[in-house]
């Protein structure tokens, strides 16, 4: 008996678990809202989906834009932006969100904030919208 609780000790030691610091146990949760940039509150909206087989998505001030993504530890690439031209009335901050996003290379997520940043810039995201 005691050689069986050793054991199965060791094995619940082998297993991977996510911890609270790792983005990719908390990125992939659904559309993220955009926050601040840079740590000043934006007046438009964007969110961004972040999923789990190397793609993302979202919506700028007006548009759907979506791409690849490429993610190993805290670095995060994201691929060339593809969007719908919608008009709209409504387009500030998108050219700018867009150049953002772009200049991403660092991923960094805690419960309910993720964190992009790169090119001297920091994009925070609130909690995953429902």
């Amino acid at each position: 008996m005691k050689k069986l609780v050793l054991i199965a000790a060791l094995l619940a030691g082998c297993v991977e678990t996510a911890t609270a610091g790792d983005p990719s146990s908390a990125f992939n949760t659904g559309d993220w809202l955009l926050a601040t940039v840079d740590g000043k509150p934006v007046d438009w909206q964007a969110t961004l989906n972040l999923g789990d087989k190397g793609k993302f998505s979202g919506q700028a001030p007006c548009n759907r834009y979506f791409g690849a993504l490429d993610h190993s530890g805290d670095e995060l690439t994201l691929g060339p932006i593809g969007a719908t031209r919608m008009m709209c009335l409504q387009v500030k901050g998108e050219a700018e969100y867009f150049a953002l996003l772009q200049g991403i290379d660092h991923i960094s997520a805690s419960e309910g904030e993720l964190e992009l940043s790169g090119a001297g810039h920091t994009l925070m995201f609130q909690q995953p919208i429902p």
